[in-house]
């Protein structure tokens, strides 16, 4: 039996302007497939690259040297020892002189001031009534103080206490300025002394 006869026809490879674009478009995606994967390896290395010199650089430290041993001490000898001087003090043996004990005398004592004296008749100042306190029927006691001088006289009158009115105050002051006295003696000498007196202001009946 004979068997049926193929024929094969071949066809011309031909290379066509699509072909080439194709087979240029397929290498640029190669070759950034390529780029891309050189690139990302590169930036994972530089990454990766500090970490490993750190870790190098600290694995690399020094280690510190222990401090030298401390000098020996050496003994220093003692100071020389001078001895003190010796200090003769020489006290005086001569007798301690006495204690004299002077008394003094007393205070010379001072002969009492005798008191001054009124002169003449007891000193009253009722005929020197101020007429207004008359009409007014004031009257009252003006307490009086001044000095009595050597010669007798009266001087810086003022009224310690008041009457209780102006009026007889000052007719007090101008009647006392008047009055007369002995003077007061101290070793039979007329000393000044100071005084008091009332004036007694009572309305005649």
């Amino acid at each position: 039996m004979e068997q049926p006869f193929h024929s094969v026809r071949m066809v011309p490879n031909r290379f066509t302007p699509q072909k080439a674009v194709g087979l240029l478009a397929a290498i640029l995606l190669q070759a950034g497939f390529v780029y891309a994967l050189v690139t990302g390896l590169a930036a994972t290395l530089i990454n990766k690259l500090p970490e490993e010199l750190k870790v190098a650089v600290e694995q690399e430290k020094i280690q510190p040297k222990p401090p030298p041993p401390p000098p020996p001490q050496v003994a220093l000898p003692p100071p020389p020892v001078v001895p003190p001087p010796e200090i003769n003090i020489q006290i005086p043996t001569e007798a301690p002189s006495p204690i004299t004990v002077t008394n003094k005398p007393p205070p010379p004592v001072q002969k009492v001031v005798s008191t001054p004296v009124s002169i003449g008749r007891p000193h009253s100042c009722t005929e020197q009534y101020p007429p207004v306190a008359l009409r007014l029927g004031q009257e009252g006691t003006s307490t009086m103080s001044f000095k009595v001088m050597p010669d007798g006289t009266v001087s810086d009158v003022t009224v310690s206490k008041s009457s209780g009115h102006e009026a007889l105050d000052s007719a007090a002051v101008s009647c006392v300025e008047r009055w007369r006295y002995k003077p007061a003696t101290q070793e039979g000498k007329p000393v000044e002394t100071p005084w008091q007196a009332n004036v007694v202001w009572r309305i005649p009946h």
